[in-house]
């Protein structure tokens, strides 16, 4: 596993008294985690991604969605959440096709290579988590409290 330095914000709430609030400890594990999946994706040949992608992919469902609608559910503007689209679009990731519903508007849909980064990406998550469950003896339990309170907000 990859070593990671925190930034010094993050390094003196570690070595602070007190147990640090939940934000705190979630955003240095989810800044390794982008890292962590970055590396191993570049291992499997996805070297032209970034992190900013992610905006992109985690919300592209299966049947597709439009530019306005993918900007909203990534909580992002319309102008840098097609950046970030058209750059995928053009590194063979995604395809914008006419919506069927609307002739002037477009659907961002899944290409093959963008199905394929999704089939690695899940396997680099199934490892991640081994990894994860390497450094703490009770990980799925902490899996499980985290969905709990997810569905909990829902």
């Amino acid at each position: 596993m990859a070593t990671r330095r925190f930034d010094a914000a993050t390094e003196g709430m570690l070595a602070g008294p007190g147990t640090p609030p939940l934000p705190a400890l979630l955003r240095p594990l989810l800044d390794w985690y982008q890292t962590r999946h970055l590396e191993l994706m570049t291992e499997r040949g996805f070297d032209d991604v970034r992190r900013a992608h992610n905006a992109v992919f985690i919300h592209v469902p299966a049947q597709g969605i439009r530019l306005t609608d993918l900007a909203d559910a990534a909580d992002q503007s319309k102008q840098a959440m097609g950046e970030l689209v058209d750059d995928l679009v053009a590194k063979g990731y995604f395809e914008k096709i006419p919506d069927p519903t609307d002739g002037r508007a477009k659907l961002i849909v899944w290409a093959e290579r963008g199905e394929e980064a999704h089939r690695a990406t899940m396997e680099v998550f199934g490892h991640l988590e081994g990894e994860l469950s390497e450094l703490t003896e009770d990980f799925e339990g902490l899996k499980e409290t985290l969905l709990a309170v997810v569905r909990a907000l829902s």
